[in-house]
């Protein structure tokens, strides 16, 4: 098949291979279109994202390269929006002016590779031949493992727990509407794949699912994450910038951590729930967009509403259909089958072998609470495919804090109990003598870092911010500073 410039004609769609590359300088698109060019291959070149967009929908490319020089994004934003928009096909990265440093932060933002566009054309169709296989390599893997779906999983969801079968239930009810969907859960549990099964299975499946952390930005500038800015509207705004919103019209927002927003962010999200509009920041005219919104939550949003941390008539507007996450210790019977999930797909990712479990190592790893749930989980799990790569893993070879400590009740023994004072103030001091004593290891084991402490001990950094100032932890003192 042969290629063609974007021009409105109508899309080829029976190449076996169609690739998408958008580059905004009309000498370094005739390049990589004559070293792409292959039979039974077609070749969908333009100059811009807004062009680029507008394919999308017919082309189904099975790669993207995509220029970091762009007008309109900025950078190795344009990465991540290709990934979001082109549903999950590979990406490559194109450069004028190459350099290590800028390779690296786009195969950390999810590229493939890294070329510069003038490149030799045996380069270039070696890196695009690459991905090809690798994307191929890994629908057929997907294939193979959706027998273990079958018959225990939901999208990417693994269970045999009748709590999570409700959840099940409850998905499939939602998803074939536009309702809004408020899912509560601690850290850990799956929230993202909850949202991500709601969107995989409503009429805006083919559309693009987008989500944001709220709580990894400051106020000013998750306002300009979630609604994008004007040129001008702050100092290093020099262009404009889509936001989120505009980039999931038609899909689905996923606003995780939505309890650490701010009373101002939540003003300015009502008013989008409610008729769909809104202003960029720095902006005049309003924007219109079609957005499905699928919100989560690590607090109890109720309890934050009479403390006044948030506000009610958001709260409302949200809770249209609430559906909570049990955590891992109230499914105990699905730990086996999910670990057997992670330890063979770890493995295989590795190319080595699982280990296998121990009995008396299965009965330690099933009374213990696991604070960080279903993610902490997968992370041990791959702690031991690492260290323990085809050999039996006995209840010695795990954590300390999974082999020495079954539940939190265990720490009962050694604290104090003041007989002047009443259960509810002893149970309170306790409290924060275990809270104390925890984060402290938590941080030893973690160096320090807040970030991994925060996930280990399955709390937001804020959370983790509160606590430590609380009990006057400072991470400089585990990280060996003076």
């Amino acid at each position: 098949m042969g290629y063609q410039e974007s021009s409105g004609a109508v899309v080829e769609t029976t190449a076996r291979e169609t690739i998408l590359v958008v580059e905004r300088n009309e000498a370094s698109r005739h390049h990589l279109k004559a070293a792409l060019n292959r039979r039974n291959r077609h070749v969908y070149v333009t100059s811009s994202h807004k062009e680029a967009m507008a394919a999308l929908p017919d082309l189904h490319p099975d790669l993207v390269l995509v220029s970091l020089e762009l007008p309109e994004l900025e950078g190795t934003r344009a990465v991540d929006v290709f990934l979001q928009r082109s549903g999950g096909c590979p990406v490559i990265a194109v450069s004028a002016a190459p350099d290590i440093e800028r390779a690296v932060e786009a195969l950390r933002h999810g590229a493939v590779n890294y070329l510069g566009v003038q490149d030799e054309p045996d380069r270039i169709q070696a890196a695009v031949r690459r991905a090809l296989e690798e994307a191929r390599s890994t629908k057929s893997l997907d294939r193979v493992r959706q027998s273990v779906h079958d018959q225990y999983g939901f999208n990417q969801l693994l269970t045999q727990s009748p709590r999570m079968l409700e959840v099940f239930d409850q998905i499939r009810a939602v998803a074939v509407t536009d309702a809004t969907v408020l899912i509560w859960g601690e850290t850990g549990t799956g929230k993202e794949l909850v949202s991500r099964a709601i969107h995989e299975r409503s009429r805006r499946q083919e559309q693009p699912f987008i989500s944001v952390n709220c709580g990894a930005f400051t106020e000013s500038l998750l306002e300009s994450e979630l609604f994008g800015h004007e040129k001008g509207a702050f100092t290093g705004a020099v262009g404009l910038r889509e936001g989120l919103f505009e980039m999931a019209d038609g899909g689905t927002l996923f606003l995780d951590e939505l309890g650490e927003t701010s009373l101002n962010v939540q003003v300015n999200l009502l008013r989008v729930l409610e008729d769909m509009t809104f202003r960029r920041v720095g902006g005049r005219d309003s924007v219109q967009v079609n957005v499905r919104i699928v919100a989560a939550t690590n607090v109890h949003l109720d309890k934050a509403v009479a403390e006044g941390k948030f506000r009610q008539d958001l709260f409302f507007r949200l809770s249209v259909f609430p559906i909570r996450l049990p955590p891992l210790r109230e499914r105990r019977e699905d730990i086996p089958l999910l670990m057997r999930h992670f330890l063979d797909e770890i493995a295989e990712e590795y190319g080595l072998e699982p280990p296998v479990v121990a009995t008396e190592a299965m009965h330690a790893i099933l009374t213990y609470r696991w604070p960080g749930n279903v993610r902490q989980l997968r992370a041990m799990c791959e702690r031991w495919v690492i260290t323990r790569s085809g050999q039996r893993l006995e209840r010695e070879h795990l954590e300390a804090d999974i082999s020495g400590h079954g539940d939190a009740a265990e720490a009962g023994g050694s604290l104090h109990v003041d007989e002047r004072l009443s259960m509810k103030d002893n149970l309170l001091i306790a409290q924060q003598q275990v809270e104390k004593a925890y984060l402290f290891k938590a941080l030893t084991k973690n160096v320090g870092h807040l970030g991994k402490t925060a996930d280990f001990a399955g709390i937001t950094r804020r959370t983790l911010y509160t606590k430590m100032k609380q009990y006057g932890l400072e991470a400089r003192e585990f990280r060996g500073e003076e």
